[in-house]
């Protein structure tokens, strides 16, 4: 047998090995991709910790500044999903927290607006849309008065965070239940699915807080 052809023969790579070099590039590469998103998503949460904490001290200081926070019982809350560009509708439960924070109305009336300060800095929490500099925050029209906007506060997943509160109670009425020691305010988190807890009280019931939907949501401190 020629030397040549010996020598080729003992360094051809066969197809077995080739296979298995492929295999194990196949695995490293699950364990990168596993890794990264690991990563991120641990990112993200930490993310949605620091955001609900900043709407936490906004709420103290809307509270602090109007004797009570945002009381959006009454209004239907939106799904905590964003399906579309055009934002939340306006009397949703979630378009109201935004609108009370940046200063349109106070605690109880959605209806007349106030002019009142804004709580909020967009910067540490994102809004579902982008906000006009010229219009966002500033009174206009005659008199002057903030326009309340179609908007929410969006989580690192694109969802909307879900804000509860108790109705306001009408003129000569009954308050009405509310068994949360504040207000509820949440990430539906990495999953984005969430079972909406009653209105009327203000809290989860059994264990439909921790399993299932709920598991992985993430909640203000006020909870805590």
């Amino acid at each position: 047998m020629p030397p040549d052809r010996h020598h080729r023969r003992t360094h051809a790579f066969t197809l077995l090995e080739l296979l298995t070099v492929v295999a194990i590039l196949a695995i490293l590469s699950g364990f990168a991709f596993g890794m990264i998103r690991g990563t991120k998503q641990r990112a993200n949460i930490a993310r949605s910790k620091a955001e609900l904490s900043h709407l936490v001290q906004a709420l103290e200081e809307y509270k602090r500044f109007y004797g009570d926070y945002p009381q959006t019982g009454a209004s239907v809350a939106n799904s905590q999903r964003v399906t579309n560009t055009s934002g939340a509708g306006q009397t949703t439960a979630q378009a109201r927290l935004f609108n009370a924070l940046v200063g349109v109305y106070a605690a109880s009336n959605f209806n007349t607006r106030v002019n009142g300060p804004l709580l909020v800095d967009v910067t540490k929490v994102t809004p579902e849309v982008a906000l006009a500099a010229n219009t966002f925050a500033v009174a206009s029209g005659s008199p002057p008065s903030k326009q309340p906007l179609a908007n929410s506060f969006v989580d690192p997943w694109g969802n909307r965070y879900m804000y509860f509160y108790k109705p306001a109670v009408p003129a000569g009425g009954r308050p009405a239940a509310w068994s949360a020691p504040a207000y509820v305010l949440y990430s539906c988190g990495p999953d984005g699915a969430s079972t909406t807890l009653p209105n009327a009280l203000g809290i989860f019931t059994g264990t439909t807080q921790t399993t299932g939907d709920n598991a992985d949501n993430i909640y203000a401190d006020k909870l805590q």
